[in-house]
């Protein structure tokens, strides 16, 4: 199994992928965006992933090798 080591800065700031990922249409539509964790450390960082989530007001989850960026403020309930 590959395992995914974090680390707080990406190699490269990359405003263009930044904005390609919140012009999504699950954005627009208010859905669930989700990319890879490796792809986010790699192009923008999860310091920089945080602040442009809760800037927006939208919410993110660590779900496995992913991450998942709810696109709306509403209350979340997990029900299993």
């Amino acid at each position: 199994m590959l395992m995914h080591t974090p680390f707080e800065s990406p190699t490269a700031y990359n405003p263009a992928w930044r904005d390609q990922l919140f012009s999504a249409e699950a954005v627009r539509r208010k859905g669930v965006v989700r990319r890879k964790k490796g792809a986010i450390h790699r192009e923008v960082g999860l310091s920089l992933l945080r602040a442009e989530v809760a800037a927006r007001g939208f919410q993110l989850f660590d779900v496995g090798t992913d991450y998942l960026i709810v696109c709306h403020a509403q209350p979340i309930t997990r029900l299993v």
